[in-house]
């Protein structure tokens, strides 16, 4: 290939970034801010000026790092101060973002940094893929991450879901060429992706050992023709590549181990009680052993303890919505082949397939087959980890790596295609990029697109309950339709909808808890105004005594923001003031320290008798008893929760529950028993 044509390939990839940036461009111009990314603004720019990383360590710094460099110097920070909980940092970054900046052109920086991030990175990907297989292939690829929407929709974001999926890609690809070649430049390339996967996202662990796995396998047919030393050579740039990966991770920290350069720990819970929060043994000892030998940054540990406590153990979720249905204890199996099936969209989802079925009798050059075993390596590993996860609130962006993976069989779709010379093989290829374009470009909000399988983006409320239907980011039409309709009524509005509440308080909305204070008294839970929901509100859930008959019985629809709608009117629901007087006492407990116990005690018997079902109100009373010293009064108020029909309780919270009451019961110095830590916390 000449120098000019080499070029050419380059500025092809470099053309189909640009086009899918502008692409996303188009399907999140109108979007808000979502809930984490204030988090991850605040805490990225904290780390690049102060060198402190106690902010946000649930998630590794790739990102956040990135961005905190684009930030602009007259981005204002608060004095670096210990937090308790997550609660109160959530609390802190908001009122930083919201209060002391300018939100939305802090979001202008962080949605530029964040393009070119992602961007540099399918770029990588391409000219990797240019490398393992061919130009065509490499440009079909690009063209299908360019088009998909929920990749577009995550381009902007600072979020650490996307740069997961493209950096663990990056690794795979890296990966195969090293186990074709077993180059140098590959185990630099490998180590170097390795440290840039694990510093995007803690769950980059299960797919880089699905790629470890086939490069050992690779390693270990050496024994073939080169004998031991050959098999001990690979072994060892295997080996060298690992501690690269490690001194990235560990360069992405600063180089110190403990979060503040000082050698100080000022997370929002202690490591020590963080660890000890783990309910499984082995998940507990070990990271516990890497945080005693300091093998990686504390930061990232703190992080990963935190990953494994609420997407691994789960938060007590014990009920799940998947494609139209309520399921009881763990979600179904084909969970995430279903959230993925109803994202993509069906042109491109055949694309995918079509590239399968054309490449299953190809024979292809070692490099490419190693490729593709990687590939698929990366994506096994990170699909068990799915099965065996809690974590389908995320929805699609917790799959990401699966679907960034699906560009490879859509590139080799293309490369069939053209190395083919089938007019109409080409036809049927364009018509499947061609289709998606035409039926998505004018998407305003591609984070919410769902495909026709389920009703489309209006509809698919409908069949699941997932992040991938919105994450706060109709914030803006929110406030618009407030200060059109609700502010000249001065009537309040109450909201059901996750958005940040710093948020709203500083867009001064008529903003209202329906518990404003721990002497609320309106027990009856009356309230008139206006009512923000989402539309999966409007869907029954009756192990939650959850009807929208009676919800929304005496409210009307006055307006619809894609998953967000208004009421307006009278409602009353005793058991939603008891939600809200739960989130008062949380408030009370761990950002004010208050230790008023009887106080707790009575205020959360009013919530458990609306809500028995509910884990963190039946937690929170019953340690409130524990530190009363009463046990009796604390067995029941576990016993309670764990003895209701309403909803199932999920057997870690069971377990802890059960042994909690087994303690109290052989009398226990009551003083002395740690209460039972709320899984909602985290």
């Amino acid at each position: 290939m000449s120098a000019w044509q080499r070029l050419g390939g380059v500025i092809l990839l470099a053309t189909l970034v640009l086009l899918g940036i502008f692409r996303s461009h188009l399907g999140t111009r109108l979007d808000s801010l979502t809930v984490d990314e204030p988090w991850h603004i605040v805490a990225g720019t904290s780390y690049v000026r102060s060198g402190d990383f106690r902010l946000n360590p649930e998630h590794p710094p790739l990102a956040k790092l990135w961005v905190g460099a684009w930030m602009p110097d007259d981005f204002k920070l608060r004095p670096l101060l210990p937090l308790r909980e997550k609660i109160q940092e959530r609390d802190e970054v908001e009122e930083t973002v919201f209060f002391d900046n300018d939100s939305l052109r802090a979001q202008h920086y962080a949605r530029l940094a964040m393009w070119s991030l992602n961007g540099s990175l399918i770029f990588v990907l391409g000219l990797l893929l240019w490398r393992a297989f061919d130009l065509a292939w490499a440009a079909g690829s690009l063209a299908f991450l360019a088009i998909e929407p929920t990749v577009a929709a995550h381009l902007p974001v600072v979020m650490t879901d996307l740069p997961l999926g493209l950096t663990l890609m990056v690794a795979a690809v890296c990966a195969g060429l090293l186990a074709a070649e077993w180059r140098w430049r590959w185990v630099l390339g490998f180590g170097i992706a390795i440290g840039l996967s694990l510093g995007a996202k803690h769950s980059a662990l299960a797919g880089i050992v699905g790629i470890v796995a086939v490069l050992m396998v690779a390693a270990l047919l050496a024994w073939r023709g080169e004998s031991w030393r050959g098999v001990s050579s690979r072994l060892g740039k295997l080996a060298l590549a690992g501690l690269i990966g490690v001194a990235v991770l560990w360069a992405q920290y600063g180089f110190h181990f403990h979060p503040g350069s000082d050698g100080s720990d000022h997370f929002n819970r202690v490591m020590a009680d963080k660890i000890s929060d783990l309910n499984v043994a082995h998940y507990r000892e070990s990271i516990a052993f890497a945080d005693r030998w300091q093998l990686l940054p504390r930061g990232y540990l703190w992080g990963l303890a935190d990953t494994v406590r609420t997407g691994v153990e789960g938060r007590g979720i014990s009920e799940h919505f998947v494609w139209g249905k309520i399921y009881e204890g763990r979600a179904p199996w084909f969970t995430w082949p279903a959230i993925i099936v109803s994202k993509v969209p069906l042109a491109l989802l055949a694309l995918s397939l079509l590239g399968v079925a054309l490449s299953w009798r190809v024979t292809f050059p070692a490099t490419s087959r190693w490729v593709l075993w990687t590939v698929i390596g990366a994506c096994g590993l990170h699909f068990l980890a799915l099965l065996g996860s809690q974590g389908i609130w995320g929805g699609v962006r917790h799959a990401m790596p699966l679907l960034v993976a699906l560009s490879v069989p859509a590139g080799a779709a293309v490369a069939q295609a053209w190395a083919r010379r089938s007019r109409t093989l080409m036809a049927a290829v364009v018509l499947l990029f061609v289709s998606p374009i035409a039926m998505t470009v004018r998407e305003p909000r591609v984070w919410e697109y769902h495909n026709e399988l389920v009703g489309g983006s209006r509809d698919a409320y409908r069949y699941f309950g997932n992040e991938g239907l919105d994450l706060g980011q109709r914030f803006a039409e929110i406030r618009a339709f407030h200060e059109r309709v609700i502010k000249p009524s001065g009537k309040p509005m109450y909201v059901d909808y996750w958005v940040g509440e710093e948020q709203m308080r500083a867009a001064r909305l008529n903003y209202r808890r329906r518990v404003e204070s721990l002497q609320d008294t309106n027990v009856e839970g009356i309230y008139e105004g206006y009512f923000v929901y989402g539309m999966s509100n409007t869907l029954p859930w009756p192990s939650w005594d959850w009807d929208p008959k009676e919800v929304f019985k005496e409210l009307r629809l006055v307006a619809r923001f894609g998953h967000v709608g208004i009421w307006h009117g009278r409602q009353v629901r005793p058991q939603t003031r008891a939600g809200s007087l739960y989130g008062k006492v949380e408030e009370y407990i761990y950002k004010e320290s208050g230790d008023d116990w009887a106080l707790v005690a009575t205020r959360l018997e009013e919530v458990v008798a609306q809500k028995p079902q509910s884990v963190a109100p039946a937690v929170e009373l019953g340690n409130a008893y524990v530190r009363m010293g009463n046990g009796p009064a604390a067995i029941k108020a576990y016993r309670r929760l764990l003895d209701q029909q309403k909803a199932p309780i999920d057997p870690l919270v069971r377990q802890q529950l059960e042994a909690q009451i087994a303690q109290i019961e052989s009398n226990a110095d009551l003083s002395k028993l740690k209460p039972v830590r709320n899984p909602w916390l985290e």
